[in-house]
């Protein structure tokens, strides 16, 4: 199962990524399109530009959130293991302390 969420993870990452790219990218087109029509100069190259490179940098925040994720394994929040592991308690209730409700 472990493996599974592992590789959706992956195929998630690489369909953002692409959606990412597409999405900075059309609209800094569109933007500069616009101006460029409206304003009547050469505008459309720096957008073009301006988009290329925050997709570049979107992508690249993507990938390293992704990679530091995956190397720290994500801790299971307590509340989650006492709802989902019932077993796993100690039966003397003792330890933390808290209100078992």
């Amino acid at each position: 199962m472990k493996d599974n969420r592992e590789v959706l993870g992956t195929l998630y990452l690489i369909l953002q990524v692409g959606i990412t790219m597409m999405v900075t990218f059309g609209l800094c087109f569109a933007i500069g399109f616009f101006l460029d029509k409206y304003l009547g100069t050469k505008l459309l190259w720096v957008f073009i530009l301006l988009g290329i490179l925050s997709g570049y940098r979107a992508v690249y925040l993507l990938i390293r959130r992704h990679i530091k994720g995956s190397a720290n394994e994500r801790k299971e929040p307590e509340w989650a293991k006492r709802a989902f592991h019932p077993d796993d308690e100690d039966p003397q209730g003792s330890g933390s302390g808290e209100d078992p409700r």
